[in-house]
């Protein structure tokens, strides 16, 4: 089971964050009130979790890195950005399945990552696959931005919570190690972020909405 607390199909009590119902939602995320900029600082990346599907909107996942930083939760039509330091990540997506995704960031650039659910044999499991001019989802991210959620990860709460399953976040990095050495070279390809796929500022004008 995945470590938020919105993978069962209705939650009493959890934030409203986009509807009630079916719909995933999360304790440590929030909707941004204004859109908020993309833009990394000289001395940082941006990676922005776009999840532009409604596909399997009862399961939300949890996007941690490598070293078990929460970096937030990705729900159905949303995305949201994270600030890293520039160099070799891995980021993981832990929901009933492991998925993982490699990337080398540069400073001052702003990447992008598909947070993909697709049907697998009994349930849906969720992929990261790398959002770059190779890949066929590069010509809709303007359009996946501008139809999406924007929302805010809580950062601290998040982080907070995954020390309290300090076991099971260590058994996750140690799956998405692994599954990075299962991937065929086709699979690695689509979930590798190479330095020159970041973005610079002002690249990608978007006129992303607060609400949907």
């Amino acid at each position: 089971m995945g470590p938020t607390r919105f993978l069962a199909t209705m939650i009493v009590g959890a934030l409203p964050l986009l509807s009630t119902g079916c719909t995933a939602t999360s304790d440590y995320m929030y909707e941004a009130n204004a859109p908020q900029a993309l833009t990394a600082t000289p001395a940082d990346a941006v990676v922005v979790f776009v999840r532009p599907s409604g596909f399997a909107r009862a399961m939300g996942t949890t996007i941690l890195d490598g070293r078990g930083r929460f970096l937030g939760d990705s729900l159905p039509e949303t995305y949201f950005a994270v600030h890293m330091p520039p160099g070799e990540h891995v980021f993981i997506a832990w929901a009933e399945n492991t998925a993982a995704l490699r990337a080398s960031l540069l400073p001052g650039r702003t990447y992008y990552v598909e947070v993909a659910p697709k049907m697998g044999a009994l349930s849906a499991r969720m992929h990261l696959l790398a959002i770059t001019p190779r890949a066929e989802s590069w010509g809709q991210l303007r359009g996946w931005i501008s139809e999406s959620q924007q929302i805010i990860p809580d950062e601290r709460g998040g982080q907070a919570y995954l020390a309290s399953r300090r076991d099971d976040v260590a058994e996750r990095l140690h799956r998405a190690s692994e599954i990075l050495r299962e991937y065929d070279a086709g699979e690695l390809a689509e979930r590798t972020l190479s330095p020159g796929d970041g973005l610079p500022p002002g690249t990608l004008k978007i006129a992303s909405v607060p609400g949907k």
